[in-house]
């Protein structure tokens, strides 16, 4: 959710895209000849429509290489993890949910980045980025859809519509081997929105899944690198 440290707030789903109106034909009234050239031009400009339609509002199945991609990754946290001192986050808990006085101001500060943060009672504590508060589910991660978010499968993005299958095709410098290797042979979905540090239109925040060790930004799998190249593929339904 974040870049590098992004999140998805509840967003508001896409709104449709247009298509074209066809033209109301006037009425001809003339002789035979004037019809026949009536139905000509009429014909001409179905044509143009049907071509119309099928080489701009028709979504392409696949897109060539695109350069010059940022990318990052975002985790779920776990509070066992941080084990540091404790703040209170009274008059920040969301109306209708009964949370602890107190969380490990660390992990909070990673939740506030993250969206959601794994508790000590193994359920879920999430951040409302609308309402700005926190609240507790059973639930795990969603994006910013109210899709699960899956390790190793879902991205955060602001420049393509949800559903969007992505290859990296090249991690660009800085990435290990393992774990380039790793990125490329995923199959990447745009399940989220990236809420912080995405203002650049080329950024793609990979989820990798919930924290598994206290030192998980020191691994290679936790990376940001500039100048990867993607294919991005037509949308899907989000589920």
């Amino acid at each position: 959710m974040t870049a590098q440290l992004n999140t998805a707030p509840p967003g508001a789903p896409p709104s449709p895209g247009r298509r074209p109106r066809a033209k109301r034909g006037r009425r001809v009234l003339a002789g035979l000849a004037c019809g026949l050239l009536a139905l000509t031009a009429l014909g001409y400009a179905g044509l143009r429509l049907h071509h119309r339609m099928n080489t701009i509002d028709m979504p392409q199945m696949h897109t060539g290489p695109q350069s010059g991609y940022t990318l990052t990754v975002y985790f779920t946290p776990s509070e066992r993890f941080y084990p540091g001192p404790r703040r209170s986050i009274r008059g920040q808990v969301c109306a209708g949910h009964n949370l602890p006085d107190s969380y490990p101001a660390a992990y909070l500060e990673r939740v506030g980045l993250e969206g959601f943060g794994k508790t000590a009672r193994g359920d879920y504590l999430g951040w409302d980025f609308d309402r700005h508060c926190y609240f507790t589910t059973s639930a795990s991660p969603v994006g910013s859809h109210e899709n699960a978010l899956v390790p190793w499968q879902s991205v955060a993005a602001n420049h393509l519509a949800p559903g969007t299958r992505i290859r990296v095709t090249d991690c660009g410098p800085g990435v290990s081997g393992a774990i380039c290797a790793r990125v490329k042979s995923a199959h990447w979905r745009v399940d989220d929105l990236c809420s912080i540090g995405c203002d650049d239109a080329k950024h793609l925040d990979l989820y990798i899944g919930e924290q598994t060790q206290a030192a998980f930004e020191s691994e290679d799998f936790y990376f940001a690198s500039k100048g990867a190249t993607i294919r991005a593929g037509m949308p899907e339904a989000l589920r």
